[in-house]
């Protein structure tokens, strides 16, 4: 692939960070590929053949990438600055070696499927999920969730997480629910600490559009940020976003199941025992 412009979105905030920019952008000088350090959420950016964006950070800063970018082709390829994370594909001493393996075509491009949600509050996409619950101290609320062939359910509790097969190992992991191997693509209703038995995860197939209707006051969340809160017997309408992120990723770089081992223990049960004995 050749590059032309790189667009840079850094948590400046990590140990680690101010170095590795400059570090990028004295190996993008040498390459003379332009690079734009992204500092607010709404830049101005064109959309021109050899445009990359670097998330230097960790998944979290993939996330911001990806919301900052999220009408965009351009791809996303995510640097850590820390331990191994479901969304970055390298640590921050790789990234110009990685760079120059996009240089070489050594490495494939993801398509990570976004929610669109939309309300007469407001409206957005996500890449991880969509968070509906109480807005009391309690936390406590009724919802109710539609789709194309009527009532799902009805969810008195501490409300739903409907999510992407990205943020399957996010809120919807500890909340319960499924993992789901990304790029699959699907819609995943998790229920909040529901008080009904028999109340379980739902898959739904990518093109369903849901309906979630409140019957208490709600808030929403996407992907973590507090969005606008709805009250009763409002609609909030959850389906695929038209636009998917693209991350990059690299030939060389841990499978989910080795990132999921690292990072959650799956699977490992001298890990677990490890743990109990301590």
């Amino acid at each position: 692939m050749k590059i032309s412009r790189i667009y840079i979105v850094a948590n400046t905030s990590k140990d680690g960070s101010l170095r590795t920019l400059a570090v990028l952008k004295a190996w993008a000088q040498l390459k003379r590929i332009e690079t734009v350090l992204i500092d607010q959420d709404h830049p101005h950016f064109s959309e021109e053949e050899g445009a990359l964006i670097v998330a230097l950070g960790g998944d979290g800063t993939v996330l911001r990438a990806a919301s900052i970018f999220a009408d965009s082709a351009i791809p996303i390829l995510g640097a850590n600055l820390g331990s191994l994370g479901f969304l970055t594909q390298v640590k921050a001493p790789s990234l110009t070696s990685a760079l120059e393996g996009v240089l070489h075509d050594s490495f494939t491009i993801e398509e990570r499927m976004r929610l669109a949600y939309s309300s007469p509050a407001g409206s957005g996409t996500v890449l991880n999920d969509v968070v509906i619950t109480g807005t009391s101290a309690l936390r406590f609320c009724e919802l109710e969730l539609l789709w194309s062939d009527g009532v799902v359910a009805s969810y008195p509790g501490d409300g739903l997480i409907l999510s992407t097969a990205t943020g399957a190992t996010a809120y919807n992991l500890s909340a319960g629910g499924p993992v789901i191997v990304p790029p699959a693509a699907c819609i995943l209703a998790s229920p909040l600490a529901v008080h009904k038995l028999g109340i379980l995860p739902v898959i739904f197939p990518a093109e369903e559009v849901l309906l979630v209707r409140p019957h208490t006051n709600v808030s929403i969340y996407a992907d973590g940020d507090m969005a606008f809160d709805l009250p009763p017997d409002s609609k909030l309408t959850i389906k695929r976003a038209d636009t998917p992120t693209r991350l990059i990723r690299m030939a060389s770089a841990p499978s989910f199941f080795h990132v999921l081992q690292e990072k959650l223990n799956w699977g490992d049960q001298s890990k677990r025992e490890g743990k109990s004995g301590e």
